[in-house]
């Protein structure tokens, strides 16, 4: 994985959540040889050298994609610009919905009728990014999602409670999965107490598949073959 050089905007709010994500990234990158730089939301709109980076990761966020924020435009710019030279990108949750805002517009992501926080079984297709996870369990925290997708998307993955849990922009080395494998598995269980308490409606939410830590490491093949294959 010589020459591979990932931008990671972590756009997460809360110190656990970002916390959680800086360790999940640095445990899977540093495992697999990768470098990368971790970029903050205060510090997003003075990104630079971006033709210095080969992919471009995109944590969720705490924010809705069916909202505007002050720093959409720079994200916007900041994808744009890896589209236009035609560099991998992985969105993840809420990276994932903006992705699909991005290109088809804000018509194509709507807050979800069946939001789904805890762990679920993910129904994957062939796709080479699931390579080596013929079968995945994974964490799910999100309240947006996005729908509509038009030919030029392949829908890949899928959950009892959300249609679109994946996608690829086909040709491309685009990429979108509306679940988490970017969290520390022991931070799950913490992140699902906090939504118990502050979400009136947690129990019709609540997603309780039984998932080990054995095989939440299955997460691990995703970003693994993203380098690989693009």
């Amino acid at each position: 994985m010589k020459n591979k050089r990932v931008l990671v905007l972590n756009i997460l709010g809360e110190t656990a959540f970002k916390i959680s994500f800086d360790n999940r990234v640095a445990e899977v990158f540093q495992s697999l040889g990768i470098t990368y730089d971790t970029v903050y939301l205060a510090d997003i709109a003075d990104v630079s050298e971006i033709e210095s980076y080969t992919h471009l990761l995109i944590s969720g966020s705490e924010a809705s994609v069916t909202e505007e924020h002050c720093w959409d435009s720079s994200l916007d710019s900041i994808i744009r610009s890896f589209i236009a030279t035609e560099k991998s990108i992985l969105g993840l949750c809420f990276g994932h919905q903006f992705l699909i805002r991005h290109i088809l517009g804000k018509d194509h992501v709507r807050k979800s009728q069946t939001p789904e926080v805890g762990w679920t079984d993910i129904s994957i297709s062939g796709n080479p990014i699931f390579s080596g996870a013929p079968t995945l369990k994974s964490a799910v925290l999100h309240f947006d999602e996005i729908c509509d997708l038009d030919e030029r998307f392949e829908i890949i993955a899928k959950s009892n409670r959300c249609d679109i849990q994946g996608f690829q922009m086909k040709g491309k080395h685009i990429w979108g999965l509306q679940f988490h494998p970017d969290f520390m598995y022991e931070d799950i269980d913490k992140f699902t107490g906090i939504m118990r308490d502050n979400v009136t409606n947690f129990e019709e939410i609540h997603c309780q598949t039984p998932v080990s830590c054995t095989e939440f490491a299955k997460n691990d093949e995703i970003f693994k073959n993203w380098i690989e294959i693009s």
